[in-house]
């Protein structure tokens, strides 16, 4: 092998200058992906805490009450957690229920509890920030930035109350 001596290490700098920048993007998007299905794993446990409070209720009006509380009071550690700079970036949860019966809380009442809950993908993926001409914008059309995770929990009111 007659290699000139001013070429060696050339492929190590070509991996460098041409694999590392489209390695970059690919692992950007695979994090963004991962922590979007863990929001939305997050939303269907929540479902389901959730379903268990409306259903421990007494009457409507105090199920109603303990699944805010339960939504309201998770909503505030997740923003704590996060550390988000502004309310913006916070989770905010939505839900709606279904019931069997009316009075939703009687014994052996079917209720299904729906739950909406908004996903910022920007946040997600941490140090990018919004700025003209990066990824997130291509020709000034902005890509979906918040995604809403539905999840539903069906349950039934304890017969014994």
């Amino acid at each position: 092998m007659n290699q000139s001596f001013d070429e060696r290490g050339s492929a190590t700098s070509e991996f460098i200058l041409i694999a590392l920048p489209l390695f970059i993007p690919a692992l950007l998007f695979f994090v963004s992906i991962s922590q979007v299905s863990r929001a939305e794993m997050e939303a269907s446990m929540l479902a389901r805490e959730a379903l268990k409070a409306f259903v421990s209720g007494d009457n409507d009006a105090e199920a109603h009450l303990r699944t805010r509380l339960l939504l309201s009071q998770y909503s505030k550690l997740t923003t704590s957690e996060r550390k988000t700079r502004s309310s913006q970036n916070s989770l905010s949860e939505e839900y709606s229920i279904s019931c069997s019966t009316y009075p939703c809380i009687q014994p052996g009442a079917q209720v299904e509890l729906t739950l909406f809950s908004l996903i910022d993908v920007e946040s997600e993926i941490s140090g990018i920030e919004q700025t003209p001409g990066n990824a997130w914008g291509v020709n000034g059309n902005q890509i979906e930035k918040r995604r809403v995770a539905i999840a539903s929990a069906r349950g039934y009111v304890d017969k014994w109350s």
